[in-house]
């Protein structure tokens, strides 16, 4: 007898009648059978937000429950603050096959290989987390999933909250639209945020990330915008002084896993990864929201004035990014999506 078994036997009270040893036996034995069902792999997901960002707890969390619900089989390895290359770069891996299996990847880099995805960076699109969260299940998750593995050999297994972006400046404070002519501001390589920033008359500069922090220590450029959970993480508050919270754009970023590694995988494996990605994206839509408060004060604490701003002078000077939009995403698209939200 395996030394296993003969543990259980030793451990189970035998004034228990056959029947229920019988049974605990059998649900030992189903179990064991379970785990062995499971594949030995190793799983590489990486992603560019700093270590102590919301989106490397939720990596971390989707490790430890793919592992743990494999018997150890299945190993996920995490690499964090764009150790493995910048975001683009790790998605062109994810897509081609390379060293990277899973990406926590940016609306604005994955509509470089669907261009609809565009349509997500119009500005000012939800009112709250909760309608943005009812959009993303109801509507945005089921609208990229065939797409994504016709055209980019990968799926969608849940999406990231990122955040509401906000603007921070040195030295120039924001409290309308106007504020914010002829500033120069970096912005992402995000076609809805470059003509968003664009419409309010800023000198935006594409600036990558990796270089973003010394660009705005040199005075390279004066403003940079980004969710105040980026803000503090990366300690942007040490050279910029000033927080208007904008909220122009809700950023969200999905996390994708290559479609033939997704494929080799048994049954069960898929439906423990796809639980593991689902349960990472709560731990978001926990800690991203819930948090700003406290980090807003941080960033107080650290020397940063912060502002509320007139939105309707924004929202007022939005039709140039519109158009922009739905000429690279495609009227109709945006047009379902302003739907799906309405």
């Amino acid at each position: 007898m395996h030394n296993e078994y003969a543990f259980l036997l030793r451990s189970i009270n035998m004034k228990f009648k056959p029947a229920i040893l019988a049974t605990a036996v059998a649900s030992f034995v189903a179990f064991s059978a379970t785990a062995a069902d499971f594949p030995e792999m190793e799983i590489a997901l990486a992603h560019s937000a700093a270590a102590s960002h919301a989106h490397n707890d939720a990596a971390m969390l989707f490790k430890k429950e793919v592992e743990e619900a494999t018997g150890g089989k299945v190993k996920v390895e995490v690499y964090p603050a764009s150790e493995l290359g910048d975001q683009p770069a790790l998605i062109d891996q994810c897509v081609t096959g390379g060293d990277v299996d899973m990406v926590i990847a940016s609306q604005s880099n994955l509509a470089t290989y669907l261009p609809k995805m565009n349509a997500l960076s119009a500005p000012f699109l939800f009112k709250d987390y909760d309608q943005a969260h009812k959009v993303i299940d109801d509507y945005i998750m089921p609208w990229l999933y065939d797409d994504m593995a016709e055209n980019m050999n990968v799926l969608p297994l849940s999406m990231f909250d990122y955040g509401f972006r906000h603007v921070t400046t040195q030295d120039i404070v924001v409290t309308k639209a106007d504020d914010l002519k002829g500033v120069k501001i970096r912005v992402p390589g995000s076609a809805g945020l470059l003509a968003t920033f664009d419409a309010l008359g800023a000198n935006t500069q594409t600036i990558a990330y990796s270089e973003l922090y010394q660009s705005l220590k040199q005075g390279v450029v004066d403003a940079e915008e980004n969710p105040v959970a980026t803000i503090l993480a990366d300690s942007y508050y040490e050279c910029q002084n000033q927080l208007a919270l904008t909220g122009h754009f809700f950023d969200m970023q999905a996390l994708i896993i290559n479609k033939d590694v997704y494929d080799e995988m048994t049954p069960e494996l898929q439906e423990v990864v796809k639980k593991a990605a689902i349960d990472a994206q709560n731990l978001t839509r926990t800690m991203i929201p819930g948090q700003e408060a406290e980090i807003i004060a941080k960033l107080k604490e650290n020397g940063m004035s912060v502002n509320d701003v007139d939105k309707q002078s924004f929202i007022d000077k939005m039709g140039p990014a519109y158009e922009k939009i739905a000429e690279l995403c495609g009227q109709e698209e945006l047009d379902n999506l302003i739907k799906a939200i309405k």
